[in-house]
């Protein structure tokens, strides 16, 4: 017999509710959201059951980690779904009131009925949180370069030259911690799938290394659909009665940087490159606006990605045949 622990999610505890394979609650516990707490609590659990236990968890930005990295180090399997599952669960039940207790059973519930992918440890996560690291120093000094003129449109002339220092001081710093930045995620990314990406147009080291640390395992998608969808470049789709339309935005679900990156190298590629300057261009004769066309793309290039990450070639035209 399997038993299935359920976790819902909070930034400083779990709400726990184990279930048996008829899906009937055995207990219900909290827990510290730190990996030393998870760690007995998991060493408590599957010592006194001789059987099965798998862990269940949405995939909630970060505070789902402490549980992966106890119950990957002590090989208790654990079971990582999309939250949107989640929603549509709540919508189509009827409760009384909503208790994180009750969650954490119907997320139990929902690992017993074969949601979610088992999880294995990702094998490029320095590179990863450098690549993020980057974009977050780029965020932080864009915003300090606009308060900076902020500043001066109100002071003019009243602002000290201190102040001045000061701040042009911190603009020299976060661009130093840039540049070190990009330098430390290229270092830690693989360099033979480093060298294969860069040979497409408008992916330099620092996105290849973005890429590849938001990607992980390429493995994961079986389709380019799938790929696009992770990127949150696919439309969103509204259906009225048996019809279907798209809306034209994007759903920008899955991963916010892998779509940054794209973005910035389907920039640079459709200026430089003669085939995606093609598509631009068709793009832009139909009466698409910039930004449409910019993420057709930036969806064409994650699709050659794909093609050259799982083919172990070097880019070439023969990937837009």
């Amino acid at each position: 017999m399997n038993f299935f622990l359920g976790f819902d999610t909070a930034k400083t505890k779990y709400d726990v509710s184990l279930v048996n394979e008829q899906g009937i609650e055995q207990w219900a516990d909290v827990v510290g959201n730190t990996v030393s707490a998870v760690t007995v609590f998991l060493l408590t659990v599957t010592g006194h059951y001789s059987d099965a236990v798998i862990c269940v968890v949405e995939s909630t930005g970060t505070y789902h980690h402490p549980l992966l990295e106890a119950a990957t180090t002590l090989g208790v399997p654990c079971k990582v779904y999309n939250p949107i599952i989640t929603k549509q669960q709540i919508k189509a039940s009827v409760r009384g009131k909503k208790t994180d207790r009750t969650d954490a059973t119907m997320i139990a519930r929902l690992g017993l009925r074969g949601e979610g992918r088992l999880h294995t440890p990702e094998p490029y996560m320095t590179t990863k949180y450098y690549a993020r690291g980057q974009q977050r120093l780029s965020d932080f000094a864009g915003s300090i370069k606009r308060y900076e003129s902020h500043l001066n449109g109100i002071l003019e002339t009243e602002l000290s030259q201190a102040a001045k220092d000061i701040l042009a001081s911190v603009q020299l710093q976060l661009k130093a911690a840039q540049a070190q930045f990009v330098k430390d995620t290229a270092a830690q990314a693989p360099a033979g799938l480093m060298q294969r990406l860069r040979t497409i147009p408008g992916i330099g080291p620092y996105i290849a290394a973005s890429i590849i640390g938001e990607i992980q395992d390429i493995q994961r998608f079986k389709t380019a659909k799938a790929i696009t969808a992770y990127a949150g470049l696919d439309p969103k789709i509204r259906q009225s009665g048996k019809t279907l339309n798209s809306t034209g935005r994007l759903t920008k679900r899955g991963s916010s940087y892998l779509r940054r990156s794209l973005f910035i190298a389907a920039g640079v590629a459709r200026q430089y490159d003669p085939y995606f300057k093609a598509l631009y261009d068709k793009k832009r004769a139909e009466g698409k606006t910039y930004t449409v066309a910019i993420c057709a793309v930036a969806r064409k290039l994650l699709t050659i990605t794909r093609a050259v990450w799982l083919s172990d070639k070097d880019y070439d035209v023969s990937f837009w045949q």
